[in-house]
């Protein structure tokens, strides 16, 4: 056995939280909504071109807050840096810019939180703001 990759995250919200929580991922990092199989609690799944990414599973049965002590980010990669941090200004939406290297190559990071308080890592390779 060996792992691939990351098929997908899952997060928990209520059934208030989901319009936010859905409208973030879409407007902020441009997600899509798409194909959710028939479920017994609503949610959506969330997609980066046609790979699932992000599932939001609404839940009233709110989890003990040690349940989620582990879970402390998610990161995606990106591309197109400068498009990004110019949207994250327009919505002013706070964030942290750091640029390092990583494995002998320049990777510029951007840390921001969501709706729910999960941090985001954004990591563009290669990209660095002029």
């Amino acid at each position: 056995m060996a792992v691939a990759g990351i098929n997908h995250i899952n997060i928990e919200v209520t059934a208030e939280q989901l319009p936010k929580v859905k409208a973030f991922y879409e407007d902020v990092l441009g997600l899509t909504s798409g194909f959710r199989a028939i479920s017994k609690r609503d949610g959506a799944w969330l997609y980066a071109d046609n790979k699932a990414v992000v599932h939001l599973s609404v839940t009233e049965d709110w989890m003990n807050e040690s349940d989620k002590i582990h879970f402390n980010h998610v990161a995606f990669a990106c591309t197109g840096l400068a498009e990004f941090v110019g949207d994250l200004d327009r919505k002013e939406i706070k964030y942290n810019l750091e640029q390092r290297s990583l494995a002998d190559r320049e990777v510029t990071q951007i840390f921001f939180y969501d709706p729910v308080g999960i941090k985001i890592e954004l990591n563009f390779a290669g990209e660095t703001l002029s």
